[in-house]
């Protein structure tokens, strides 16, 4: 049934996204019912849609997909900040009387779970990084982010938008599912250029939580992508090693997209986290 939903449009079809926050508003889509949400965040340049193949194998369970500022359909935020899109995730779980989560995120996504964690951990049951880490940007990555910025002031935000998302999987999934890859770049266009920089900058300027996950009370999961090129491995597992409760999984064909690239065994894998988060919470 699912095999023909093969775009981010076509599984969304149907779907009403709920926006019930107002200046500046939030764009969320809760699916199911539970106290205890699975909240998605999505990364860099993507908005809630890139969570499309997970909503058919995951439709048991009580979701939530929040737009961050300046992607998809909410509002940018007043200031360039990882802070900024966490208080964003917060304001979504008050606004529907949620006190607790498992809150995971994709990329970009992981960096604002974090910060969240940092400034609100009460609220979480669990937290997952999927393809992202605790660490600051090196040198190599701050100067690729100043550049991307540059190319998007000089107006060309498609050409920075084309030449991204294909490095984003593996050379193997290039090959085979070119459409996957052109449906995400035409989505990351549709991005806002100003939100765009702003994500950059949020990103050159936000914190290490290297600290947050050492003291991190809830269970933690750390999926990583063997043939990602933007999160080694070796550095997702060193991060994997500083909270006290953790789950550490290797996709060995996935490159940054799991989501996208092994989503059986991407949802297999969440399904199994969100679960034991559930059941420590009941302890």
């Amino acid at each position: 049934m699912y095999e023909s939903m093969n775009t981010p449009a076509a599984i969304f079809a149907g779907m009403n996204l709920t926006f019930q926050l107002e200046s500046p508003k939030v764009a969320f889509y809760r699916y199911g019912i539970g106290d205890i949400p699975l909240v998605l965040l999505h990364g860099f340049c993507e908005d809630q849609s890139v969570w499309a193949p997970v909503l058919p194998y995951l439709n048991d369970l009580p979701l939530l997909l929040i737009d961050l500022p300046g992607f998809g359909q909410s509002d940018k935020a007043e200031a360039p900040s990882i802070q900024a899109y966490a208080a964003a995730v917060k304001a979504v779980l008050e606004n529907q009387g949620i006190s607790s989560c498992v809150l995971v995120g994709h990329s970009m996504g992981g960096y604002v779970a974090l910060e969240f964690a940092a400034h609100w951990p009460e609220y979480l049951a669990g937290l997952g990084l999927f393809h992202s880490h605790p660490f600051t940007d090196n040198e190599e990555r701050k100067t690729a982010r100043k550049r991307g910025i540059e190319t998007l002031l000089a107006g060309k935000r498609d050409l920075y938008v084309s030449q991204l998302f294909p490095n984003l999987f593996s050379p193997a999934f290039q090959a085979s599912r070119p459409g996957i890859i052109q449906s995400l770049t035409d989505n990351g266009k549709q991005q806002s250029t100003d939100a765009i920089i702003h994500a950059l900058q949020a990103m050159l300027d936000r914190q290490d939580h290297q600290r947050t996950l050492a003291a991190l009370p809830c269970p933690s999961l750390f999926l990583l992508g063997q043939k990602d090129t933007l999160i080694p491995y070796d550095q997702g597992i060193q991060a994997g090693l500083l909270p006290d409760k953790s789950l550490i999984e290797l996709l060995p064909e996935a490159g940054h997209m799991a989501m996208w690239e092994e989503t059986d065994l991407c949802c297999s894998l969440l399904a199994r986290f969100y679960q034991w988060c559930l059941n420590e919470n009941r302890r």
